[in-house]
């Protein structure tokens, strides 16, 4: 789509409905280095992704239940967990219902290999969403809840969390050219994206490249929910791992908006 102040902006929208077994490319050569799909498996029908030593494939599952095996690991997931398997693993799910995923290849440099040892990532590396570790960040209110789904320093050059809240919130806008970034919405996301200083609505199941340096930040109005994934790449790896120890403080507590009446009912 173009915006009113005459750029570019990649914004996608997966469809869900669809049931056939497909992996749909998305945001097409926006971010250097990355390759994004929407991932559909049938109930009962079977993805395997072969070893592939020049990426890290990192998945999001969005809606469904799946079996993952790899490197002798079983696991079953239900919706929303983040899981990457080794590089040089293959991996297979099975879907035991109707199933949605993010995936995202993100290449390996030579740089990654040194990044990798150093870090010490165990594989597959399997976060559930509901025990990622919650942040505060200055830009956000402290209504808002973040959480890191995989934090930097796990998988190299890259980090990717979230941000939850309800009517009225607000994340100020704010830049960094430092990393690029796409955010994926969760399907009861409605909020309006602000790029620039324009206000463009945002639905779930979109996908949107941030473009790089773009002044960002989004609202959320009534009693919507906002509700969306940020996708950081590090293409200045030392500056991008700087910018994020210096913006997301962990919090040490867990909070839920489920349960937080007063944030469902616009704080009265």
């Amino acid at each position: 789509m173009i915006t009113k102040g005459g750029q570019f902006l990649a914004m996608e929208k997966i469809d869900t409905s669809v049931k056939e077994a497909r992996s749909l490319p998305m945001c097409v050569g926006e971010i250097p280095g990355t390759a994004t799909y929407h991932v559909t498996i049938p109930a009962g029908e079977i993805y395997s992704l072969a070893a592939d030593d020049q990426h890290f494939n990192i998945f999001i599952l969005i809606e469904g239940n799946v079996t993952m095996e790899s490197d002798g690991v079983t696991q079953d997931f239900d919706e929303r967990v983040t899981f990457v398997p080794a590089p040089e693993c293959e991996m297979i799910l099975t879907a035991k219902t109707n199933s949605q995923l993010v995936r995202i290849a993100w290449d390996i440099t030579d740089e990654d290999v040194k990044l990798r040892a150093e870090y010490g990532t165990e594989f597959p590396l399997i976060q559930p969403y509901a025990t990622g570790i919650q942040y505060v960040d200055p830009n956000k209110s402290p209504k808002t809840i973040s959480r890191m789904m995989i934090p930097h320093k796990i998988i190299p050059r890259f980090a990717i969390g979230s941000v939850e809240s309800y009517g009225y919130d607000f994340v100020k806008p704010h830049s960094h050219p430092m990393l690029d970034q796409f955010f994926f919405s969760f399907p009861e996301n409605k909020m309006s994206l602000i790029i620039n200083g324009e206000y463009i609505p945002m639905d779930g199941n979109v996908m949107v490249h941030i473009p790089l340096g773009a002044d960002h930040g989004v609202e959320v109005t009534g009693t919507d929910h906002l509700h969306y994934m940020w996708i950081d790449f590090l293409p200045d790896n030392e500056a991008g791992l700087r910018r994020l120890d210096e913006r997301h403080k962990p919090t040490g507590t867990v909070r839920d908006l489920e349960n937080e009446d007063k944030f469902r009912n616009n704080d009265k």
